[in-house]
């Protein structure tokens, strides 16, 4: 069973619980949140409403998701073919060895 955990985002006061984190984990995330909403409320002064706030911030996040997943999956590829090269040198190499009298 999870801990429920009092945190505050954007002066709203919620007790959360997210299975796998621990209550001190929340609370940070909370708290990036928290500074995430209010770089965004910056940015957007003319915006009062706390939920489309919410939504960008949101929107923010899944953005720098998308972008460390595209980089993740770039750099797999990256280590897929070098490893590929390495097999392919090893066995060339392992190859010459074995002809060699």
């Amino acid at each position: 069973m999870n801990d429920k955990v009092d945190v505050e985002i954007f002066r709203r006061r919620l007790t959360v619980e997210i299975e796998g984190l621990t209550p001190i984990e929340i609370s940070s995330l909370a708290q990036k949140v928290d500074e995430k909403i209010r770089e965004i409320a910056e940015q957007n002064e003319k915006i009062a409403d706390s939920s489309k706030l919410a939504v960008l911030t949101a929107l923010a996040y899944a953005a720098e998701l998308a972008r460390e997943k595209e980089a993740r999956e770039t750099e797999r590829l990256f280590f897929e073919r070098k490893v590929e090269e390495l097999s392919r040198t090893l066995e060339s190499s392992l190859s010459a060895a074995g002809a060699a009298p």
